[in-house]
C-alpha cells in the first residue's frame, strides 16, 4: 500500500487537475491503470512497466522539493551541480527501489480520496485512505504548486513522514561523508537494484 503511494505519486501534473486533490487522483489513477494493464503482468516486461510508472511519477512528485526537505540544512553543503545530481540520482534510486516492489506486490488496492486543505496559494495537504488487506490506512500527502501545477513532495502513512524519515538517515550519513560520496553511494545502490 505504501509502495503504491510512493510509486504512483510522481506524474506530469500539467495535464492533471487544477486542484491538489484532483491532480493527485488523476495521477494515481494513471499509475493504477499501468499496474492493472495485463501486458505489464508478464515478468519479462517488468522493466517497461517500471519505466512507464516512473514517467508518471516524475510528473506528480516534486523530487527537488522532496530532496531539499530531506537534506534540510545540508542542502547548502552541495554545489549547484551536486544538488541537481542528487535530485536526479535520488529520484532514480527511489523509483527503482519502490516501483520494483510495487510491481510485485500490487493486489488491486483501492484509494479513497477524502479531502484537501489548501494552506496557502502554493501549499496543500490532501488526505486519502488506502484499502489494504481489509484495513483503511490513513495517508497524508503534502503538495506544492509550482508553475500552475500541483505536485506531491511528502507522503505520511500512520503519521510517519517519508521526508522526515529520509532526513534522519541522510543527516547521519552526511555527518561522515561528503556530498559527492553520498551521490556516489546512491549510484552504487541503483546499480545493485538492477
Amino acid at each position: 500500500m505504501i509502495l503504491l503511494l510512493l510509486a504512483v505519486l510522481e506524474f506530469p501534473a500539467h495535464s492533471f487537475g487544477e486542484k491538489p486533490l484532483e491532480a493527485l487522483q488523476q495521477g494515481i489513477d494513471a499509475g493504477i491503470s499501468i499496474l492493472k494493464d495485463p501486458r505489464h503482468q508478464d515478468p519479462t516486461r517488468k522493466d517497461i512497466a517500471q519505466q512507464n510508472l516512473f514517467e508518471v511519477i516524475l510528473q506528480i512528485f516534486d523530487f527537488e522539493e522532496f530532496s531539499k526537505g530531506v537534506l534540510a540544512s545540508n542542502w547548502e553543503k552541495f554545489t549547484r551541480r551536486q544538488r541537481k545530481e542528487f535530485v536526479d540520482v535520488f529520484a532514480k534510486f527511489l523509483g527503482k527501489f519502490y516501483l520494483g516492489k510495487l510491481l510485485e506486490r500490487y493486489r488491486d488496492e483501492k484509494v479513497i480520496y477524502l479531502n484537501q486543505k489548501i494552506n496557502s496559494g502554493t501549499r496543500a495537504l490532501v488526505n486519502i485512505r488506502v484499502l489494504w488487506k481489509e484495513l483503511e490506512v490513513p495517508v497524508k500527502i503534502r503538495m506544492i504548486k509550482r508553475k500552475g501545477m500541483w505536485k506531491a513532495y511528502d507522503v505520511s502513512v500512520f503519521g510517519i513522514s517519508a521526508l522526515k524519515n529520509y532526513r534522519a538517515q541522510f543527516k547521519m550519513i552526511l555527518s561522515k561523508e561528503s556530498p559527492q560520496q553520498v551521490i556516489d553511494r546512491l549510484k552504487k545502490k541503483i546499480a545493485e537494484l538492477v
